[in-house]
């Protein structure tokens, strides 16, 4: 039964949105999608996995065909996966037009480019020199991916709590070349207008809602950046597509391949816990102090236990928001788990931390067994900027078995032994 659930699992995940960019749909590698790589598909069904199997299902058939030939237009879309932006480049005429996440639209103008006139847009000339942001994705994490000066040179002010997890950032912020902004909840305009910022980047948090109407008033132009809310793991990852246009073109082909290889990962994670046997039951979660926080079913980290071969246990509550759970009531269905993976802001590395935080974790079954995790207490912030090396904890830990050195070397993520 369970491997008739996985496969129906599967068959989900297929007919999902699936292929992001040229580098997977194309198929026959001439830098374009159609009804030729729909052909080639159909003769050739000898390419590899990373090429053809399109549907993630372990094997290069005609349904991967089919697949592709009901998808190509779609699978020409430079952004597939995130919902709360939008992005068209047209850097071969030297422009890219983005739409933030409440409707803001820009256009990126290359130095010497001829401006579109794109009705209601606002043009913005690259490169730019003086940036300002109140979140930490997709700004700082992008930049840190990328890790080219140009990048860095331009953020002139962002939270000061958020510069500790950057070197880079945290070097420049200590030799006065970045200052404090504010917090996430209370900007220092007095900072911001002092940067002369060609833009803010401001989050989702309705405290930041006034932040963008006083920036307006004062006529510093923002953007608002919904990273938090994208229900997909690869949709939020997406982000730094968005993040890499205000960096020009060049810096946004990078960025394209770091997406790509991020997205043949998550496919090759698909296909290696694809041929489980079993599908452990998982419990993904925050610890309260009188109660268990969990997302809803639709949430990106539950929905990554689902697609790497794991049943998370409340798959019956629907959504993306964060439930707390009464601690007994989430005992009932999380004691008798095959795993647990507890996100916790402290670090929570030894079987003795854990139980001082909560003794009952030591009647878990997860605890029993070996299979009890805990995040490492920046984990919202390394899996901006690592998400290869974040999607395979999740891997690892539901599957040890089918990898090599199984869950021993974990990256941001902790065994409780």
């Amino acid at each position: 039964m369970k491997k008739v659930i996985a496969l129906l699992m599967l068959a989900m995940i297929a007919f999902m949105p699936s292929i992001s960019a040229q580098a997977i749909g194309d198929v026959n590698g001439d830098d374009s999608i159609s009804i030729a790589d729909v052909v080639y598909l159909f003769k050739h069904r000898n390419v590899g996995l990373d090429v053809g199997d399109l549907n993630c299902d372990n094997s290069v058939n005609v349904v991967d065909v089919v697949y592709l030939f009901k998808n190509y237009d779609t699978f020409r879309d430079p952004v597939v996966f995130a919902e709360n932006f939008e992005m068209d480049p047209h850097w071969n005429e030297g422009y890219c037009y983005v739409k933030d996440s409440v409707g803001n639209e820009f256009v990126l103008l290359k130095e010497g480019a001829t401006d579109p006139q794109i009705e209601g847009a606002t043009v913005l000339n690259l490169p730019l020199t003086s940036l300002v942001t109140m979140t930490n994705a997709p700004i700082v994490a992008t930049a840190d991916i990328l890790n080219i000066d140009s990048c860095y040179d331009s953020i002139k002010g962002m939270p000061q709590t958020y510069t500790k997890y950057s070197d880079e950032l945290l070097q420049r912020y200590n030799e006065g070349l970045i200052i404090n902004s504010g917090t996430i909840s209370e900007m220092d305009y007095d900072a911001v207008v002092s940067t002369d910022p060609d833009i803010v980047f401001l989050s989702y948090l309705t405290s930041q809602d006034t932040m963008e109407d006083k920036l307006n008033e004062m006529g510093i132009l923002s953007a608002r950046c919904h990273v938090y809310l994208e229900p997909t793991f690869i949709g939020r990852t997406e982000w730094i597509k968005y993040a890499a246009a205000f960096w020009g073109d060049e810096n946004s082909e990078i960025i394209e391949e770091y997406f790509q290889e991020t997205w043949q990962k998550r496919n090759e994670l698909v296909r290696t816990t694809s041929t489980a046997d079993d599908y452990p039951e998982v419990i993904s979660f925050s610890l309260g102090s009188t109660y268990m926080s969990i997302y809803g079913a639709q949430q990106y980290y539950n929905r990554m236990v689902n697609e790497f071969g794991g049943e998370f246990i409340f798959n019956d509550i629907p959504g993306t928001a964060s439930t707390r759970i009464d601690k007994e009531i989430f005992y009932e269905r999380a004691q008798d788990s095959d795993v647990c993976i507890m996100r916790s802001f402290v670090e929570v590395t030894t079987v003795e931390e854990l139980l001082a935080l909560n003794p009952d974790f030591e009647d878990f079954e997860s605890f029993k067994n070996g299979k009890f995790y805990v995040s490492c207490s920046d984990y919202y912030i390394q899996e901006t900027k690592d998400p290869i090396g974040f999607m395979e904890d999740y891997a690892r830990m539901i599957h040890p078995e089918l990898f090599s050195n199984g869950d021993s070397n974990l990256k941001y993520h902790y065994k409780i032994q």
